[in-house]
C-alpha cells in the first residue's frame, strides 16, 4: 500500500511538471489579449512580495525592499504579465540561493528619461559567463533536468520589448546576480 502511495505522489508531480512545460509553451507562442492599463509598478512589487514572502521565509532568504515612494511608477501595461514577469523573475533568484540568501528589490525612475526602473539582486552563486549571453533565449537553461523549461527569462524578454522597455541581467562585484 505504501508503494503505491508513493507511485501516485510521483505520478502527481510528474503531471504536474507536464502541465506546467505545456502551459509555458502554450505562453511562450501564444498572442493572448493583453489589457494594458496606466499600472503602477510598486502596487505590482507589493502584490509579488506578498505572494512570494513565505516561501522566502520558507527558503531562509532575508527580503529588503527600496521602493521609490515619492512618486507613483506607472507604467502602461498588463498587470497580469507584469506580476507573472516579477514571479518568475524572483523564483529565479531564490533558485540561485538554495542555502539561504539575501534579496533586495528596488525601484525609482530616471531622473533623465522619466522611465521606470525595477531592480532585483540576489546573493546568490551569480551567473556563469558563457550563460550570461543566453539567459533569455527560450529553452536555455541552467537548471537540472525536470526543473526547468528556459522559458520563463525568454517571455519575460518578450513582453518587456513588447512594453518598448528592456530587461537586462549581470553579476554584481559583491556575488550574486542583478
Amino acid at each position: 500500500f505504501e508503494q503505491l502511495r508513493e507511485f501516485n505522489a510521483h505520478m502527481t508531480r510528474e503531471l504536474e511538471r507536464c502541465g506546467d512545460i505545456v502551459s509555458g509553451l502554450l505562453a511562450f507562442s501564444r498572442e493572448s489579449v493583453l489589457e494594458f492599463v496606466n499600472t503602477d509598478m510598486n502596487e505590482i512589487l507589493e502584490a509579488v512580495i506578498t505572494l512570494t514572502r513565505h516561501k522566502l521565509e520558507l527558503c531562509d532568504i532575508q527580503l529588503e525592499t527600496s521602493l521609490c515612494r515619492s512618486t507613483p511608477l506607472i507604467v502602461f501595461g498588463d498587470k497580469n504579465q507584469l506580476q507573472q514577469c516579477f514571479l518568475n523573475l524572483i523564483f529565479n533568484a531564490i533558485d540561485a540561493m538554495p542555502k539561504g540568501g539575501k534579496m533586495v528589490i528596488s525601484s525609482g525612475t530616471h531622473i533623465d528619461t522619466k522611465k521606470v526602473w525595477i531592480e532585483i539582486n540576489d546573493s546568490g552563486s551569480g551567473i556563469n559567463d558563457q550563460n550570461l549571453e543566453h539567459i533569455f533565449d527560450p529553452f536555455f537553461t541552467t537548471k537540472d533536468v525536470n526543473k526547468g523549461t528556459g522559458l520563463g527569462l525568454a517571455i519575460i524578454y518578450g513582453y518587456m520589448h513588447e512594453l518598448g522597455g528592456t530587461i537586462e541581467a549581470g553579476n554584481r562585484p559583491e556575488g550574486g546576480a542583478v
